[in-house]
């Protein structure tokens, strides 16, 4: 039967027998001291901070993983059907980057007090001031006698990283 205990530290590390490294966390239950592996979902990787909670399996033969953690100390509310995902300082005592997946199909970087401009958009936009200009100065000489004419190029400030949809 599995049991709760405290994380007193994390680190990143081979553990006996295991093919690789992984998270290990030092617990404690009592006087119990136990060295525990943390297994989590495909793709996701964290280190529980001292004072969180920790779910401990046993699985026999003295070995114990870790199948779940819960940092008491701070306070992310998801509604229902929301996603948060957040990382904390080395105390756990604050968020210092968070990700919100809402029930609406938005998604939240740090906040949602700003908006994200896609690069298409913008070009779109800036092209259209571009030309508007143009027009402008097609009716005007330059000093040599010709049209003056105005160009931009924001390619530089198209992310391959970071993409959206919709």
């Amino acid at each position: 039967m599995g049991r709760l205990v405290e994380a007193v530290k994390s680190l990143f590390d081979k553990r006996t027998t295991a093919p690789g490294k992984c998270v290990i966390i030092q617990t404690k239950a009592g006087d119990i001291d136990r060295t525990t592996e943390l297994y989590h979902p495909p793709g996701i990787s964290s280190a529980p901070t001292k004072g969180d909670r920790v779910i401990e399996i046993p699985l026999g033969a003295g070995v114990r993983v870790a199948v779940a953690t819960h940092n008491y100390k701070i306070e992310v509310e998801p509604l229902s059907g929301e996603t948060i995902i957040y990382s904390t300082d080395s105390d756990g005592n604050t968020v210092k980057a968070q990700i919100k997946l809402d029930g609406s199909g938005n998604i939240d970087l740090n906040g949602n007090n700003k908006k994200l401009v896609t690069h298409a958009e913008l070009n779109t936009a800036l092209q259209s001031l571009v030309a508007a200009i143009n027009a402008n100065f097609a009716t005007k000489q330059d000093a040599a006698g010709a049209p003056g004419t105005l160009s931009i190029d924001i390619s530089a400030a198209e992310t391959q990283t970071v993409r959206t949809g919709g």
